[in-house]
């Protein structure tokens, strides 16, 4: 059973989950090839549960619901698909899906986007001429690739006006359009306006965005070799140009004809060019490699026989030292220095080190996004007012007028902030460089223009600078970070307002202040490096790393073998957005520039995930999230109490109840604290806090038993909840006398008495209970799913303690109380539904004839589930759908022979698994089971009633205490066939919802009972 191996890591789960989506998404888009659409409409829905987010999968998805008719599906998801990627083809569906509902300001938006950003071509100009003529809109405007501006205007010969960033201009007008100016692909805007002065539809139009180029290039295994296109004239072939290390001679022009097929890329429908050139073709030293809209490619410049040149330069270097070699001088130059530097685990050189404290000067290099950029300005003028610090802002050549407008009026309002100026844009080492260049012999911090930073940050990163003779650099905590990254190093933290920067602040001082911990690696985003470790280790290689990612590393493996330390400063934290300086290609060049540090200093991947895996940095995020726990109960009123919850990690039912109750405490004033179990103890969590904002409240048990006593009794807490102690420690059990309160206990399942905790017996199915004894052997047998190795009569003998002096003991039903009862006989338990199922029923019954209405104005042209099945979607067949993660105890082997037994006799029976289980292929493979994939809790009940299906069956094999998918199908407004087994039947005859049947009954036997039950309901009008 797959997905229930505990033994899998997260990228096992992930990888397998993946794997999984392919074949869906495969299967889908095969089907939609062979114009089999019911059946390509259900394969790209599941891959797209499978795989959320997948901007492929998405984007054939939003095809196929229009197919089905299922336009508002369609329209929802090519949305949310442009809400991320920015694609004409996207703009294009989304015109024409709103059309089809007669939306004409849905059209009008989508046919803007496209007019604005894309340069136009013969067929995209036919088609938004057709739906504006039906729409009536009588004046528009484009412009194309080779910068020809058209509008429908000047086939009718009327005049307009046209103005580029602001400066109207006369344009040359020929059959094809107006020709705009040479360097028209360097401005801003372009706007176009009738004789009247009303804008045309289309305007403003945006040529940089228009003309702009992506592309990457690196050093392939025969030559120069990457890829380029133009995001915005996808069509065209980009041509690239070749020039010199000194940027003065173009040795050559080339047109890149042939797609590539190699670039990996989320981008739907993304036409990439393949880029080569082998050696010969390439000239010795430097070269750049500039796209069409003058800048050079991410990669650019590059040597590409540097390694090569390198290697053959040492060997006659070497060649001196032996008896034959005649050489005299190194043969080695700065051009040709391409050595590997392996990296080792300990530190053993003694660096040179300086006996005196130097001056401080700030870097930060700015290329575009002023605001941001402004932002960070302002926050690092308040933090250094009144101090005697220069900030050096390195201009890198950047396009944006009014970014470095603003950069200047703020230089001449605030001394000591100093422009230098970059005459063409050159990277991010290069600019960094340019202010090492000017710094002097000053400490220096490099800082990304992306980055908000707090009172007291500069203070805290020289403190720590100097507070050891061999440490060279110091970086912060952050939000965004790699291996500093605060709260979390896992999930990606929300980018903190600049308030919210200095509250971290805070809580980094109040825990860490002075405190460093020693890293592999400092972060370039905010590095504070001195200057004898500057002077000893030189400058960041821009000649390797071209725009950057990777060259903070490499200076720091340099500066390591020198035998300076490098250290996170805990005290410090400063907000950084982050990703976003290279667009699509990120990934790309962080892929080439990756490789490139692996060659020079062997073995660094391996140090750093040796690093990352041993979390040296836990204990100081811990100490932060301490603080900002106990700062959170400050900022409650002093009469908050709290309770405490005990529960395991995953999810279900448990933890649907574990937020019910949550909720209903919170609004009554009490703080709820979640004590969840982890592989080494246990994790605590407030549960107002939904985003995980403080993850490293982590508890290591028993070592750190008392740590958390401390935590919990400051926090005044009345009583103790236990929901689930699967996977706990055993101390978990003593909590409430540690706190000196009472408890409650909540039964979900049967882990009290069974060890195996749903009564499964040795043959896979209800054991009927038996004594103790009878226990001992099924455990001896089968095995335990606890954790502990408690013998079974000292396990009961400890929940019958706990039981006993519990407060209250809530059963959800009265068939559990009895079953506890049943092993504790002096247990009384309380009965205590986690659903009304009345009300329920009710609000089923109005949803029903809404539905109803809905569905006569919404048809769709196939049946979900049909194409897939290959069948007449229930027609024929009667159709049953089970809900849920259907593992083992769901009774995933009783829907396997039900399915293999239909097919072998070919029953006029199918179903559809609304949900997943451990191995979906088999039951696909009997071509009676359909397997949608793992729903979103707020979809369920839609998708449940979407697939047109006569009841809801639930196979489950144990006697659950509860069952939150009987809910889901009776708000789906379906009858339910059920075992006649635990809380299910108890709802079931109760609420006379649907039919009980035999839980001995499976394969030929259970199918004549199914087919036979709903043919009855039906026919008494049940169903």
């Amino acid at each position: 059973m797959t997905w229930q191996n505990e033994s899998l890591t997260v990228a096992q789960r992930m990888e397998l989950a993946s794997a999984q989506a392919q074949i869906s998404f495969r299967t889908g888009s095969e089907a939609w090839h062979k114009g089999e659409y019911a059946k390509a409409w259900d394969w790209l829905e599941r891959a797209n549960r499978q795989a959320r987010g997948n901007s492929h999968v998405m984007f054939a998805l939003a095809l196929a619901r229009q197919t089905a008719g299922d336009l508002e599906g369609a329209i929802r998801l090519t949305e949310e698909l442009l809400q991320k990627y920015d694609f004409r083809e996207g703009w294009v569906l989304l015109a024409t899906f709103y059309h089809a509902k007669k939306n004409a300001s849905g059209v009008l938006r989508a046919l803007n986007a496209i007019l604005s950003r894309y340069a136009i071509t013969l067929e995209n100009w036919s088609l938004v001429g057709s739906f504006f003529r039906t729409y009536g809109v009588h004046s528009w405007c484009a412009v194309d690739g080779d910068g020809i501006l058209k509008t429908d205007f000047l086939a009718k010969g009327e005049k307009i006006s046209i103005t580029i960033d602001g400066k109207p201009v006369a344009l040359k007008r020929t059959q094809q359009g107006c020709v705009l100016p040479e360097k028209w692909k360097s401005a801003q805007i372009i706007e176009v306006k009738d004789s009247n002065g009303v804008a045309l539809f289309g305007s403003p139009l945006q040529p940089k965005t228009i003309a702009s180029c992506e592309g990457l290039v690196s050093v392939g295994v025969n030559g120069l070799s990457g890829w380029c296109w133009l995001p915005y004239d996808a069509d065209r072939a980009p041509v690239i140009n070749f020039y010199d290390h000194k940027k003065e001679t173009c040795f050559l022009s080339l047109p890149l004809d042939e797609f590539s097929s190699a670039v990996s890329s989320d981008r739907p429908l993304a036409r990439y060019r393949n880029i080569f050139i082998p050696w010969d073709k390439i000239p010795d030293g430097p070269v750049h490699v500039v796209g069409p809209d003058g800048r050079d490619l991410l990669g650019s410049p590059l040597d590409v026989r540097m390694q090569t040149r390198s290697a053959q330069k040492l060997a006659l270097d070497l060649n001196k030292f032996s008896n034959i070699g005649k050489h005299t001088q190194h043969c080695l130059s700065k051009e040709d220095f391409f050595l590997s530097l392996l990296v080792s685990e300990k530190i053993t050189a003694t660096p040179v080190v300086s006996k005196e404290k130097k001056p401080l000067v700030v870097i930060i290099p700015v290329f575009k996004n002023s605001s941001l950029t402004m932002a960070c300005l302002q926050s690092v003028r308040k933090s250094i007012e009144r101090k005697k610090i220069k900030v050096f802002i390195v201009n890198d050549a950047s396009q944006e007028k009014n970014l470095i407008q603003n950069i200047k009026n703020f230089c001449s309002e605030n001394k000591n902030f100093y422009i230098l100026n970059h005459s063409c844009n050159r990277g991010f080492p290069a600019a960094v460089n340019t202010g090492l260049k000017a710094s002097g012999q000053s400490d220096v911090v490099i800082l990304n223009s992306d980055t908000i930073v707090p009172t007291g940050w500069l203070e805290e990163l020289r403190r720590i600078a100097y507070s050891q003779t061999d440490i060279g650099t110091v970086t912060p905590f952050s939000n965004e970070a790699s291996i500093f990254s605060y709260p979390s190093i896992v999930k990606t933290n929300t980018v903190p307002t600049e308030e919210e920067a200095q509250v971290y602040m805070g809580a980094a001082q109040a825990a860490n202040a002075g405190q460093f911990v020693d890293v592999p690696t400092a972060n370039g985003f905010c590095m504070y490096v001195r200057h004898d470790c500057l002077n000893q280790t030189g400058l960041l290689r821009e000649d390797v790393f071209a725009q950057g990612y990777g060259e903070e590393n490499d200076f720091c493996m340099r500066a390591r073998a020198l035998g300076w330390r490098h250290v996170a400063a805990v005290g410090a934290y400063v907000a950084h957005v982050g990703s976003a300086s290279f667009g699509a290609a990120r990934s790309a060049l962080l892929q080439r520039n990756s490789d490139i540090l692996e060659k020079l200093h062997p073995g660094y991947h391996a140090f750093i995930d040796k690093w990352v895996k041993e979390d040296g940095l836990f204990p100081a995020r811990r100490r932060m999230d301490l603080v900002r726990f106990r700062n959170e109960r400050k900022n409650k009123k002093d009469t908050v109490k709290s309770v405490v919850f005990v529960t395991h990690s995953h999810g279900g039912g448990v933890e649907r109840v574990v937020q019910q109750r949550a909720a209903v405490l919170q609004r009554d004033g009490l703080r709820v604290l979640i004590l969840r179990s982890t592989k080494t103890g246990c994790v605590l969590q407030d549960a107002a806090d939904k985003d995980g904002s403080m993850p490293s409240l982590v508890f290591s048990l028993p070592d750190e038993w008392s740590l958390l006593m401390r935590l919990l009794r400051a926090e005044t807490v009345q009583w103790v909840e236990f929901h689930h102690l699967a996977d706990h420690h055993a101390l978990l059990h003593t909590l409430p006398p540690h706190l000196a309160c009472a408890y409650d206990v909540y039964v979900h399942d049967y882990m009290w008495f069974c060890q195996r905790i749903s009564l499964l017996g040795p043959y896979g199915t209800y054991c009927g209970e038996p004594d103790v004894a009878g226990c001992v052997t099924c455990v001896a047998l089968t095995g335990r799913h606890i954790a502990e190795t408690l013998d079974v009569p000292a396990y009961l003998e400890r929940s019958q303690k706990t039981l006993a002096a519990a407060r209250t003991v809530y059963a959800p039903s009265h068939d559990t109380a009895a079953r506890m009862a049943r092993h504790f006989p002096d247990l009384v338990c309380k009965v205590f539904p986690w659903e009304q199922d009345k009300a329920i029923i009710q609000e089923a019954k109005k949803r029903i004839k809404h539905d109803q209405v809905s569905a006569e104005s919404n048809q769709l042209n196939f049946i979900p589930a049909s194409g897939a099945l290959g069948s007449d979607g229930g027609k024929k067949r009667i159709r049953l759908c089970v809900i849920g993660g259907i593992g083992t105890e769901k009774g995933y082997d009783i829907l396997r022979l039900a399915a293999l037994d239909a097919a072998l006799w070919d029953l006029p029976l199918e179903f559809v698994v609304v949900g997943h289980t451990p191995d979906d292929a088999t039951l696909i493979k009997t071509q009676r089971i359909f397997v949608t994939g793992e729903y979103r809790e707020e979809d369920a009940v839609n998708l449940v009633a979407s697939m047109q299906v006569d009841a809801v069956f639930l196979p489950a094999i144990w006697p659950e205490t509860w069952c939150f998918t009987l809910g889901i199908a009776w708000k789906a407004g379906l009858s339910v066939i059920a075992f006649d087994l635990g809380a299910p039947a108890e709802r079931i005859r109760a609420t006379g919802r649907g039919r009980l049947i035999n839980p001995a009954l499976s394969g030929k036997a259970l199918n004549a009972v199914l087919i036979k039950e709903v043919l009855f309901c039906k026919k008494s009008g049940e169903l």
